[in-house]
């Protein structure tokens, strides 16, 4: 039963509850990222430089089917408050499927734009160390949105634990074989930078294992593998998936297009400011991860509201979701301020991207506050369903406003690596202040 009138305090309270894991989870996929930073940076700035490019690139293209397998969860939430949750099974099976099919055309698409770094501005070395790095790290985009498919379920039911020492289980393995394949330990020839790339591999592999043992373990799901694996597609969820997936993963390539545009910018104006910004990116997404756990957290909720048409309900768990974002980040915020000079000497000992890195930081300070309230506000919208006109909103932020001002304010500017991240900072103002007011305008109409 959905309480109808519940205080500020008790709905924080379980949006933390249900949201920490995912945060925390949600970080030590940071983590893996900060881990594979830290360790290739010992290679050289070069090699960190290749790495910050390789991502980039990974996440432009791969992050259209992150953002499809994250309107699942509130999909899964809906459809346990109706009353449907015979029809999971069927469910899963489907976002399952589209998973396989979304990641595997993603890593064709990555395998042309291999062809095409040559041709994208970098220094020659970057590029050279960048193609095999980005083909291996691609590759494991399949078994790592097999995960997100089975994660998203979990988050559905409530059941964000699991997945999140799933995660970290993932995360020590990774470290572990970083240490084998990038230096060569143990016997193991030293890979470099690829080495990197295939403990990436390993690990997303072990998640998807992982999360598929406990889909069919769990007494709290009780998901059947005969009626998962049932071909009867009369009844199949492609299109609800799509309907709202779709324009969520749109969502998400805008605001990666921009980021990744701006790496590659970076590269045009020197390794040395790439490595920086690879540097400050890398702790910023930190602090972004704990916005992205809120997001799911408020999504499940704000949908099983919608569900049971407790409008007022889904409306007060939002508002309540996006004083507790700002909050975080207003903290971190802080923090970036006090540590930005101390931060990147973690990363690399090179004196000249340690300054670059630390005034990175300083502008995080300002654009991660924005950036958590637009990514909880999206996610809030997918709650009710409303992904088509978000969507068009993140377009004219990172399409129109911060692509062209990046490269006008980076390339033709005095202001050069710092102009990419003011330009990133007012298009994150932009999707901030239009999406908070969608949820704000968009419930109040459906309360009327």
């Amino acid at each position: 039963m959905v309480l109808k009138h519940e205080t500020g305090k008790r709905r924080i309270r379980k949006l933390l509850i249900t949201g920490w894991p995912i945060i925390v989870g949600q970080v030590g996929m940071v983590l893996m990222g900060v881990a594979d930073t830290v360790m290739v940076g010992k290679l050289g700035y070069v090699a960190l430089a290749a790495a910050g490019l390789s991502v980039s690139i990974f996440f432009l293209i791969g992050i259209f089917g992150i953002g499809l397998m994250s309107a699942t969860a509130s999909l899964v939430s809906s459809a346990r408050a109706r009353g449907h949750e015979e029809t999971l099974p069927a469910f899963f099976r489907d976002s399952f499927l589209l998973s396989m099919i979304t990641s595997f055309m993603l890593f064709l698409i990555t395998v042309f734009v291999v062809k095409l770094l040559p041709y994208f501005g970098q220094e020659q070395e970057v590029v050279k160390l960048a193609g095999p790095y980005l083909l291996i790290i691609a590759f494991s985009m399949i078994p790592f949105l097999g995960y997100m498919s089975g994660k998203n379920l979990c988050d559905g039911y409530y059941l964000t634990l699991s997945p999140m020492m799933i995660t970290f289980a993932a995360l020590g393995l990774n470290i572990f074989l970083n240490w084998l394949l990038i230096y060569g330990k143990l016997g193991f020839p030293a890979l470099g930078l690829n080495g990197a790339g295939w403990a990436t591999l390993i690990s997303r592999v072990f998640m998807l294992v992982l999360v598929l043992w406990y889909i069919f373990r769990s007494k709290k799901l009780n998901f059947k593998l005969k009626d998962v694996l049932d071909r009867n597609f009369k009844v199949n969820f492609f299109k609800p998936i799509l309907k709202l997936g779709v324009p969520s993963g749109f969502q998400y390539l805008f605001e990666i297009a921009a980021f990744s545009g701006a790496a590659i910018l970076a590269g045009v104006i020197g390794a040395v400011e790439q490595a920086a910004h690879q540097i400050a990116i890398n702790i910023a997404s930190f602090t972004f991860m704990f916005a992205i756990g809120i997001s799911v957290s408020g999504s499940v909720y704000v949908a099983e509201n919608y569900a049971h048409n407790n409008l007022r309900g889904a409306r007060m768990y939002g508002i309540s979701a996006l004083w507790l974002v700002a909050f975080i980040e207003f903290v971190f915020a802080i923090l970036f301020i006090l540590l930005h000079e101390l931060l990147p000497v973690y990363y690399t000992q090179n004196k000249e991207v340690i300054e670059i890195a630390s005034k990175l930081i300083l502008i995080a300070a300002v654009f991660q506050v924005v950036d958590g309230i637009q990514a909880v506000s999206l996610g809030l919208l997918r709650g009710i369903h409303d992904t088509r006109m978000p969507s068009l909103f993140t377009f004219i932020a990172y399409w129109v406003i911060g692509l062209p001002l990046s490269f006008y304010l980076g390339l033709n500017t005095s202001l050069g690596i710092y102009g990419l991240w003011w330009s990133l900072t007012i298009s994150l103002t932009f999707i901030c202040i239009s999406t908070a007011w969608r949820f704000r305008m968009k419930t109040k109409t459906l309360m009327v």
